[in-house]
């Protein structure tokens, strides 16, 4: 198929109507952004429709750009032979310079299409894990734990596959791994860890709980799995630092108060103490997590 000569086309714009298409350009991109910011922040204003919220950025975006490529067409007002060699040029261009681009964009329209994932759902890529921020055809781009912005090309999600902790919940599964000497009572670890989930701030009861102890002989260690989820995923890392710290204070603490002579403490006193420690981690953690709820509402 040979294309017409763009050269010889009849497409002539005059200064006016340049000038009206940069600003319709400019002014596409003004009200997409202002769109993405009062949508941002109606999802930190409402945390319970917080992802809905970041899920709707990309439809007013992408249908302000549509509108947007509408107008500046009609405004040049390309005759039809025109605008078919025009889109055909720029096809053949971009086949034959970049092949790697139409891969990812490919790619991009199996996951807008598919959706494994959307925009506030925490996944692993090969060795990124984060909260997914932007969905676009070419790339993902993601925020993790760390706070670093990672943009993974939509051709290797594809390829390589995603992992999804949440899949469009608000709350997701944390797994907490604590290891502890041998020596130590397998009930009263399993108890401990048990019951520090349960009165922690950030867990959500409406799923289930799981304590799993695992024994590990060759280097004379408990590995204790609890798998909980947090009420947020936002509070993933604090949750999990949270369990523990006071795992491992009250799981020593018991070991150090039933070690002292019995004469001068009896187990009623010890069982005391170590509700009073608890009863301060779980005072500090509420603190945290309101002073990071007021931090985020500034």
């Amino acid at each position: 198929m040979k294309f017409p000569d763009i050269q010889a086309l009849p497409l002539h714009p005059t200064f006016l109507q340049i000038f009206l298409a940069i600003f319709l350009i400019a002014f596409a991109y003004g009200v997409a952004t202002v769109v993405a910011f009062v949508l941002g922040r109606l999802s930190e204003r409402f945390p319970a429709r917080r992802l809905l919220f970041k899920r709707l950025q990309p439809i007013p975006q992408i249908g302000v750009y549509v509108i947007a490529t509408y107008l500046i067409i009609k405004l040049l007002g390309p005759q039809q032979t025109s605008l078919f060699a025009i889109v055909g040029s720029m096809a053949l261009a971009l086949g034959l310079a970049a092949q790697d681009l139409l891969k990812d964009i490919i790619g991009g329209i199996v996951v807008l299409i598919d959706k494994p994932y959307q925009i506030g759902d925490r996944i692993r890529v090969d060795n990124s894990y984060g909260e997914v921020t932007s969905v676009g055809l070419r790339s993902t781009k993601l925020v993790t734990l760390e706070n670093r912005q990672v943009t993974i090309p939509n051709s290797e999600i594809v390829r390589d596959g995603v992992t999804n902790t949440n899949a469009g919940a608000v709350e997701c599964l944390v797994t907490t791994r604590v290891y502890m000497p041998a020596d130590l009572d397998l009930v009263t670890i399993e108890t401990v860890a048990r019951e520090a989930v349960l009165t922690s701030k950030g867990v959500y009861l409406k799923k289930p709980i799981t304590v799993l102890v695992k024994d590990d002989p060759a280097r004379n260690l408990v590995h204790l799995d609890i798998r909980a989820y947090v009420f947020d995923t936002r509070y993933e890392e604090t949750f999990a630092s949270d369990l523990t710290r006071r795992i491992r204070h009250v799981l020593f603490e018991k070991v150090r108060l039933a070690a002292e002579p019995r004469e001068e403490i009896t187990l009623e006193q010890i069982d005391e103490r170590v509700r009073d420690a608890m009863a301060e981690h779980l005072m500090a953690l509420g603190q945290r997590f309101v002073h990071r709820n007021n931090s985020e509402a500034r």
